[in-house]
């Protein structure tokens, strides 16, 4: 499993709901995301998730790359990606 660290320039609640929409109404492979959160301040919201694989995050950035450009989210850094060593639910 992988962890996926993602920090945002000025993503603000109302584009995280609508890419959201925008993803399931896609039909964004999002099967093996394991866990999704989206947290901090509204227009610089930051996301944390878990894959299950670097290859399913991969297929999934072909349907959240052209959702991010179009409502015009920018990233503030790469994202960070690593190796999930535990997990506690």
């Amino acid at each position: 499993m992988i962890a996926i660290y993602i920090v945002t320039k000025n993503m603000t609640v109302e584009q995280h709901t609508k890419g959201r929409e925008k993803l399931q109404a896609a039909g964004a492979p999002e099967s093996a995301m394991k866990l999704h959160s989206c947290f901090g301040e509204d227009g610089q919201l930051q996301v944390f998730d878990i894959w299950e694989s670097q290859e399913a995050f991969d297929e999934f950035l072909t349907y959240l790359g052209p959702v991010m450009e179009e409502l015009g989210i920018e990233l503030a850094q790469p994202p960070l990606i690593m190796p999930l060593v535990d997990l506690v639910q």
